[in-house]
């Protein structure tokens, strides 16, 4: 009995002596949480003893933050996850203290430290203050409580050097936009002009200013801190007034040529001189961005009130920018400067027809329900006893215009003015072969509409004069790109007015090409290593247009084709680029050799 009551008297006084740790202050969702801090929390837990019965139990805790950065609120979660939610608590609290009781006493005042010391960077003084909000150059510098750093000069990142989320050496993401350079002391002594290691720019003073507001054109001079620049040709000048292609700044090579060092200002140019001009005795109408022009249309632009630039427009392709561009537009596109002039151009008297050709004969007349197609030529009378002739352009875009337009109509399409005529166009006689060389023994097959012609092919014409029905002229499809006209129909045929632009005259011919053997097509499996795969090259084949990619290879009977790589591979999969064909193949396919029969 004795022994069991001291027994309970130790174990008592052993409970009695051990000291709860003090509990920290209690978690309340304090804003100035962050990883190391301290508070503590009530955790209630129920459970189910022996009996069957419930039993709540309380216990306070002390838990420390393990989310954050320890100095920036904007990273850490723990003033907004209770410690007393078990999920919330494992994402961002640590218990320290199983059971607290008591107050901890308050966490001892750090001594004050020193700011931390930095090695002094090489310049001679502090730049300016770091400024929030201010515009920073790539590379420029700026210091912080006698620190020294430097504004990135990646693309674009110098955007972020004024940020205050970016402030240098205080800030969670500053080393992204700056570099600590070292400590500084005093300030930095005013420099003399920056020396670019380049010479002097030999115009007359500083161009402008360069402004990031303005819009910029090629060719176009500025000055940045007495460097003089210029805005370079197209399409590098489309940067010249972007963001990012700053003059002098980190990608100011893509867009800005320099000039050399200058000083001073341009002083005013006098009105241009137009000594180096040629006068054009008279100025054509006005440039109207209403008007449609043409190939040849010539305009007058003003310059002062009295004289005028007179510009042509270009011929076709080009002619197409005239109605898209005004003339003495930077591009230089659709129009050609030819002078000036004064005044209006003075009326001409009637045609002078001594620089027309005499064209021996005139065609019949126009006639407005005709059908005209490319070559053809029609005459127009003026007097009953002379008449133009006229013939409709061998230009397919042009010629659709003869059934539209008449001859000499103000829009200038469809028809060519040739000369005048007077009377009516003799017969002409068979074409004489004599004067003609005998092409081969025979002659090649008759030309047909319907057949696919490629280049270097051979085909006859009959002469219908010709009894024996045996004698011919011998004409042969040219090169790419005019070979295209091989296939471009009857009014394209050979021997016809527009025959010149794909067919060649070889000369003639009489009876028929001797029966040649059939060609003996390639028999064996082409194949090619592909590292240490062996791939086996199929024929060419529309079927397997869509397939080709770059370097697919294929063959034309024996000979071996491989596909360009981007963009050209895309045309490997147009049937107009058939390998060896007459089109422009050679601008998708490749020769790759010959196959070898295994």
């Amino acid at each position: 009995m004795y022994k069991s009551i001291a027994l309970l008297s130790l174990l008592t006084g052993s409970a009695t002596a051990q000291t709860l740790p003090g509990c920290h202050p209690t978690w309340t969702g304090q804003s100035t949480l962050n990883k190391g801090s301290k508070v503590s929390a009530t955790i209630t837990t129920t459970t189910t003893n022996s009996a069957g019965d419930e039993v709540t139990t309380s216990v306070k805790k002390n838990f420390e933050c393990t989310s954050g950065d320890g100095v920036n609120s904007v990273t850490t979660h723990c003033p907004n996850y209770d410690p007393k939610n078990t999920a919330q608590q494992t994402a961002a609290w640590e218990v320290i203290d199983a059971e607290c009781d008591g107050a901890a006493p308050a966490p001892a005042t750090p001594a004050p430290t020193t700011s931390p010391t930095h090695p002094e960077w090489a310049g001679a003084g502090c730049p300016d203050d770091w400024v929030s909000g201010g515009d920073y150059e790539p590379g420029e510098l700026a210091a912080v409580d006698g620190v020294t750093y430097r504004c990135s000069t990646a693309q674009a990142v110098n955007l972020w050097c004024g940020n205050s989320l970016y402030k240098p050496g205080d800030s969670l993401y500053w080393e992204s936009a700056w570099t600590l350079l070292g400590s500084c002391d005093g300030t930095i002594a005013p420099t003399a002009s920056p020396s670019w290691g380049i010479g002097a720019w030999d115009g007359a003073g500083c161009p402008e200013e360069y402004d990031g507001n303005q819009e910029y054109e090629a060719g176009d001079r500025i000055a940045v801190n007495g460097v003089a620049l210029q805005c370079k040709a197209w399409p590098n000048s489309a940067f010249c007034g972007r963001t990012g292609y700053e003059p002098l700044g980190p990608n100011s090579d893509s867009a800005w040529t320099i000039l050399g060092t200058c000083t001073g200002t341009i002083a005013p140019t006098s009105s241009p001189s137009f000594d180096a001009l040629e006068d054009q005795n008279g100025c054509p109408e006005a440039f109207s961005d209403s008007a449609e022009y043409e190939a040849a249309d010539r305009v007058s632009v003003d310059i002062d009130g009295t004289k005028s630039l007179v510009y042509q427009c270009k011929a076709f392709p080009d002619s197409g920018y005239c109605n898209s561009y005004e003339p003495g537009h930077w591009s230089k596109l659709g129009w050609t400067l030819t002078g000036f002039c004064e005044g209006t151009i003075a009326p001409t008297g009637s045609p002078s027809f001594d620089p027309l050709n005499e064209q021996d004969g005139c065609p019949e007349a126009f006639d407005e329900d005709a059908e005209y197609e490319a070559g053809d030529k029609v005459s127009v009378d003026l007097d009953g006893t002379i008449s133009l002739v006229w013939q409709c352009s061998s230009d397919v875009h042009q010629a659709r215009y003869c059934n539209q337009q008449v001859p000499g109509n103000e829009f200038k399409l469809g028809w060519n003015l040739l000369g005048h005529c007077d009377g009516t166009i003799a017969p002409t006689a068979s074409p004489d072969f004599d004067a003609l060389t005998e092409v081969g023994n025979g002659c090649p097959d008759v030309y047909d509409p319907t057949t696919d012609y490629e280049s270097g092919d051979l085909v006859s014409v009959a002469l219908s004069d010709d009894a024996s029905g045996n004698r011919g002229v011998v004409y042969q499809c040219k090169s790419w790109p005019d070979g295209a006209y091989c296939n471009a129909g009857v009014n394209f045929a050979p021997g016809t007015d527009n025959s010149a632009m794909g067919w060649s005259l070889k000369g003639s011919c009489d009876g028929t090409t001797a029966p040649t053997a059939s060609p003996i097509a390639f028999s064996g499996i082409c194949e090619w290593l592909n590292g240490t795969t062996t791939v086996t090259i199929a024929a060419w084949s529309k079927a397997d247009l869509a397939s080709y990619k770059s370097g697919t290879r294929v063959r034309k009977g024996g000979d071996v084709y491989k596909c360009k790589g981007y963009p050209f591979y895309l045309w490997c999969r147009s049937a107009a680029y058939e390998p060896a064909g007459s089109g422009p193949w050679g601008d998708a396919w490749t020769a790759a050799g010959a196959c070898a029969a295994v």
